[in-house]
């Protein structure tokens, strides 16, 4: 039973007690000291067997001689004698000491600190710390914290002025109680590549990849959800694009920005300056980190505060999107046939009329653009809409809306001989086909009938 204080409240700091260089020269001497330790227990051989071989000196070759007056080799083989007949706890404990160790606790782990004295080792002011009672250090970095519902949604512009909303935004940062996990969030793993001196466990847990990997699972799942919940019309895509809004680096590099979150990451030997994607998604990773942390931290008291904080973050680029292109596409307007139709009327083997999407939805842009083009890559039309899919379409309408294109190409077909409608398929291409499709061309021809579809003849 610990009798006085080993550790006191007082107004002194940390730093009267660790640097940083001292605490690194301290984990690894105590690395060396645990696997020296080990190494006397396998090695030494007991006290019995020291007699034994003191009594064949003369035996020994000249090299081994010399460090039988020395002390080292007694003490190793008093200190495996102890072990070995169960009379050296506290080295026990030394060597299992990890499999006992409490992150966050103050309690003493050696048993022997519990029943002396410490007294001489106490602060010179302040009352004793009672390691029989609860955690006081993890208590001392507690703050209460008031319980907040998860009922946050988004602000109606239309409701709420510009200036109001300055006001409520941003919102507060919540915080992460566990000092331990916070400094974790802000350590890159290059502060770590060099500590050779660490485990492979230690090192896993002392930068923040791990914390990332969670925090952008949350991230995902908490901006899928808020979204989902809030417009309940929206179709697939238009969630997807939305979301892609959401959780892009760029935008995460701003939110981390916004919190002065680059200005506490630790890298050693990282220059993101260098390259604009590499920075941006090294800023975006400590903003992941950061909610990573929030949920190891407490996971069932802060995942409602981490949606409701989100939400309110998100709701500028929510707005936004909804004011600009991410809206409702009515679809019951958009020909679903029309590229059969097209095919019907101007469609033969040699025109190769077909479709190229010349790009595809991003976070900026949620539109695709699609072109129907024909032999020599002309482009007969161009259509723009929510997925290639629907682009393509609209393409093909607006190629059936041009008269002049139509009459054109109509005239063309029919002039041809029936031949030209034929595709000679190569035995190569009916190979690659049948993999792909496993669709067969029989007789490796293909023909496209009056209706505009395919037949085999």
């Amino acid at each position: 039973m610990i009798d006085g204080g080993l550790l006191q409240k007082k107004s002194t700091k940390y730093e009267d007690f660790y640097s940083y260089s001292q605490i690194i020269k301290l984990e690894h001497s105590v690395t060396d000291l645990l696997k020296q330790l080990k190494t006397v227990i396998e090695l030494s051989p007991n006290i019995k067997q020291y007699e034994q071989a003191l009594t064949q000196l003369p035996e020994m070759t000249s090299d081994m001689v010399p460090s039988f007056d020395r002390y080292k080799l007694k003490l190793a083989a008093e200190l495996a004698t102890l072990h070995k007949l169960g009379q050296l706890k506290l080295f026990d404990n030394i060597i299992n000491y990890s499999s006992k160790f409490v992150s966050g606790s103050a309690t003493p782990v050696l048993a022997e600190l519990h029943q002396i004295k410490l007294d001489p080792l106490s602060l010179n002011s302040g009352p004793a710390f009672d390691f029989n009672s609860t955690d006081k250090t993890k208590i001392a970095n507690e703050d209460e914290d008031d319980d907040e519902e998860d009922g946050y949604e988004v602000i109606d512009n239309t409701a709420t002025s510009s200036t109001e909303q300055q006001k409520e935004w941003p919102p507060k940062l919540p915080k992460i109680k566990n000092p331990a996990i916070r400094a974790r969030v802000f350590i890159h793993k290059s502060m770590i590549n060099d500590k050779l001196y660490l485990s492979e466990r230690d090192m896993i847990k002392s930068h923040n990849e791990r914390l990332e990997f969670l925090g952008d699972s949350i991230l995902n799942t908490t901006m899928t959800t808020i979204i989902y919940n809030k417009f309940p019309d929206f179709d697939e895509g238009q969630l997807s694009q939305l979301r892609m809004r959401l959780i892009n680096n760029e935008l995460l590099k701003e939110w981390s920005f916004l919190y002065e979150f680059p200005s506490q990451l630790k890298t050693h030997n990282v220059k993101p300056d260098d390259n604009k994607d590499g920075k941006q998604k090294l800023y975006a990773d400590v903003f992941e980190a950061y909610i990573g942390g929030l949920v190891e931290d407490n996971g069932k008291k802060n995942l409602p505060k981490i949606r409701k904080w989100l939400a309110k973050l998100a709701e500028p680029v929510i707005s936004k999107g909804l004011h600009c292109d991410i809206t409702l596409e009515d679809t019951t307007e958009i020909d679903v046939n029309a590229k059969k139709t097209l095919y019907s009327l101007i469609g033969y083997a040699a025109l190769n009329l077909h479709y190229h999407a010349v790009k595809k939805p991003t976070s900026s842009d949620p539109n695709a653009t699609v072109e129907c083009r024909i032999t020599g890559g002309k482009v007969l039309g161009v259509g723009v809409g929510k997925n290639i899919k629907i682009a393509g379409m609209r393409a093909a309408e607006n190629v059936l809306k041009n008269k002049e294109i139509i009459e054109k190409y109509v005239s063309l077909r029919a002039s041809l001989p029936k031949s030209k409608s034929v595709i000679k398929v190569s035995p190569d291409i009916i190979k690659k086909r049948r993999h792909k499709e496993d669709h067969s061309y029989p007789n490796g021809k293909l023909k496209l009938s009056e209706d505009g579809t395919f037949e085999f003849k």
